[in-house]
């Protein structure tokens, strides 16, 4: 029976979760103690942040591929980029391997880090070479510091039954942070304001491109837009986590707390990333007009239907993490440490207050690297879709060049 290694890898995903018999090496190893280099010697290479290193995809930190496992870097077995190399047939051993191998893609990287390096480990470029066939990346979403927007922006929304009547009231500010929710969205907005004919972002990404082919002159290049995070079509509360009852609290017969966002923010959410993703594809457009061989793929219009649908009896089934918690709810802490105050609440008004601590509590019972990522099924749909990219890429070579 002959199995191409693409399914092959596939049949190897456990319901766990994890690749049962790729070799990696999950011994303890010291960012500090290897050289400040990456040896070019990957003939596919994988770079970018948390949405290529396959943030998420692990049952804990220390299952991570070392030593990603402990610089926080988090790249995964089954992350898209070593579905695609099984399917290159390159050698997933080496793939994997730290200092020698293509998989540098790193959780957190910005378009900066690629170039300079992150937590400890040299820039990702370092990793290619003249002989580098195949690259792919993912990168953009750190350069909007985009987890901290999606932390700086949580809300609680209480609502309260009394008398057949219901009364609901969304209050902002769980996490309390030196920039605020409308800071980090405007500073994200700023990187798309367009100055001299182009916007930062885009300039900035093109900037990544042109030096990833300045590196592998030779090489062909897979960019990967983002995922759709978010439906286009939220309720007046998305919640993105399960709910605490009041009930006992306010001594009613119906009280719940819930943490999500409001509709206005879900569009706004979706607003940015579609900025992001436009970034991107005029990026590729710009530097496609030197000469390089890059193409765009569209992971977003692959993804909208498993976008975050803001419904707690769905959003499980979604392929994209909401809130990723440690704990039943993280909502406990709030309820046994803070004050609530069900006439403002009734009235409409702010109805909880907090000590200044308890935005680190309540970060500290939730998974914030893990949450508002992608589940397996969506890595293996970038995988076939790089995948069938480079078939295309290899059967057009072949045709233009039979010999």
């Amino acid at each position: 029976e002959t199995t191409s290694p693409f399914l092959r890898v596939f049949k190897l995903v456990t319901t766990c979760g994890l690749l049962a018999t790729i070799p990696i090496s999950l011994g303890t190893v010291s960012v500090a103690s290897l050289n400040n280099h990456v040896a070019a010697s990957s003939e596919y290479v994988a770079l970018g942040d948390s949405y290529a290193s396959g943030e998420g995809l692990q049952s804990n930190a220390t299952t991570y591929i070392s030593p990603s496992n402990n610089d926080g870097c988090h790249r995964s077995v089954t992350a898209y980029p070593v579905l695609v190399a099984a399917s290159l047939n390159i050698d997933l051993g080496q793939f994997e391997t730290y200092g020698s191998g293509g998989f540098v893609a790193c959780s957190g990287a910005t378009s900066k880090d690629i170039l300079k390096g992150e937590n400890g480990e040299p820039a990702q470029l370092n990793a290619l070479s003249s002989a580098t066939r195949w690259v792919t990346v993912t990168v953009g979403g750190d350069d909007l510091h985009f987890s901290n927007v999606l932390l700086a922006c949580l809300d609680l929304r209480a609502s309260v039954t009394v008398h057949r009547t219901t009364r609901s009231y969304t209050q902002s500010g769980i996490v309390r942070e030196s920039t605020t929710c409308d800071e980090y969205l405007a500073a994200a907005n700023s990187l798309f304001a367009v100055t001299s004919g182009t916007s930062k972002e885009v300039a900035a990404l093109e900037h990544v491109y042109e030096q990833i082919f300045d590196h592998a002159p030779n090489t062909e290049l897979a960019v990967l837009n983002y995922p759709q995070l978010f439906t286009e079509s939220p309720p007046a509360f998305c919640p993105i986590a399960r709910g605490i009852s009041l009930s006992s609290l306010f001594k009613v017969r119906s009280a719940q707390l819930n943490v999500g966002y409001s509709a206005s923010q879900i569009s706004e959410f979706n607003r940015v990333e579609n900025e992001l993703n436009a970034a991107i594809a005029s990026a590729v457009s710009d530097v496609s007009a030197l000469g390089d061989n890059i193409r765009l793929v569209d992971v977003n219009s692959l993804t909208k239907a498993a976008a975050i649908p803001c419904n707690l009896a769905t959003n499980g089934r979604s392929d994209i993490n909401a809130l990723r918690v440690s704990v039943g709810s993280p909502l406990t802490t709030i309820v046994e440490n803070c004050h609530f105050d069900l006439a403002h609440l009734l009235s409409l008004r702010s109805f909880v207050s907090c000590p200044s601590y308890e935005g680190n509590v309540f970060l500290a019972n939730i998974a914030a690297n893990e949450s508002f990522h992608p589940k397996q099924v969506v890595h293996e749909t970038m995988a076939r879709a790089v995948d069938a990219l480079f078939i295309q890429v290899s059967t057009t070579s072949t045709t233009q060049n039979p010999n």
